[in-house]
């Protein structure tokens, strides 16, 4: 989707001007996998416009294969706003989504039949989406519910809950309820945990989720965790960082567990590339991060000392591990 934003982060009743971007739940993930050479494919749909052309100049650039994204010409690609707003703790970020009936939207069980995506599917060793693009059309939702039938006996599932009230309100969650059940890893913050399945135990999950084999929990600014199913589970603290904007961090997170989960890392070196990918996003004001850890800079963040990681402060000035490297 294209971001617009207004200029000098006024409110949308007085905006005269926008800045814009591009972003996106599995377009921020994909893009950051590409960036760090890892190859990467996006499944999608977009329309015969110009803000379609701006996704797929930015997915190119990033080193995305789009041979799997179709392009709509009577449908347009989606567009969401971010609004900045203020509260009692702060400056905080609204979103306004306007992608009924966008090309995306119309997403559906052809989609994934159809090559390139089929073949896409069945040879990737994982295929991550998340709980918005079930939200977002009726046909969408059928799509992801049956996902593990399109993909190979050995591609792991990653999802990313996204619970997101708003998107459900009113309907049966039964198509994410479907889509967590074909998920090999979970991501999931520990307070949507609670929110939605009335609690944030990982053993539980398992135990509900039978092909369920990585609970990823995050919990806010303090850690993030990983439990495997055998029982071995891994915590790891979060980065200090200084925020300007916590939009897409979320995404970035997954990116970059998944990143070290393909280079076939340790549970703590993923979740430390995680949080470092989490870091560059939240010290800007884009739904993606600023910059990636090339390899070196991923091998850095995995071996760096308990102490090291401890000590390091991201803020928009400085990235420590790559002045400390």
């Amino acid at each position: 989707m294209v971001v617009l934003y207004p200029d000098a982060h006024r409110p949308l009743a007085e905006a005269e001007t926008f800045g814009s971007d591009v972003g996106g739940a599995e377009f921020n993930v994909a893009t950051s996998l590409a960036r760090m050479g890892i190859p990467t494919a996006w499944i999608s749909r977009l329309g015969d416009d110009g803000f379609g052309e701006r996704i797929r100049a930015t997915a190119t650039d990033a080193g995305l294969d789009l041979s799997a994204v179709e392009t709509d010409d009577s449908r347009p690609t989606g567009i969401y706003v971010k609004e900045t707003t203020s509260g009692p703790h702060g400056a905080g970020t609204r979103m306004h989504y306007y992608r009924s009936g966008s090309a995306a939207s119309a997403i559906g069980p052809g989609t994934l039949a159809a090559d390139p995506a089929a073949s896409i599917l069945r040879d990737a060793a994982i295929v991550h989406t998340s709980g918005i693009t079930a939200a977002i059309s009726d046909s969408a939702a059928q799509a992801v519910a049956s996902l593990r039938e399109t993909t190979g006996p050995a591609t792991t599932i990653s999802v990313d809950l996204n619970h997101r009230p708003r998107l459900w309100h009113g309907r049966d969650t039964a198509p994410l309820d479907a889509l967590v059940g074909q998920a090999g890893t979970l991501f999931v913050g520990a307070d949507e945990a609670e929110a939605y399945f009335g609690h944030s135990d990982p053993q539980r999950l398992f135990d509900a989720h039978p092909l369920l084999e990585r609970v990823v929990l995050k919990d806010d600014s303090r850690r993030a965790s990983s439990y495997l199913r055998e029982g071995e589970e891994t915590h790891v603290a979060c980065l200090t960082v200084e925020v300007v904007e916590p939009v897409g961090a979320g995404d970035a997170f997954a990116a970059g567990y998944l990143a070290g989960l393909s280079e076939g890392r340790s549970a703590a070196a993923c979740l430390r590339l995680g949080h470092a990918l989490a870091a560059l996003t939240l010290i800007g004001h884009g739904d993606r991060p600023l910059t990636v850890p090339d390899a070196r800079e991923r091998d850095l963040l995995a071996d760096a000392p308990d102490a090291t990681w401890s000590a390091w402060h991201v803020h928009p000035g400085d990235i420590p591990w790559r002045t400390s490297s």
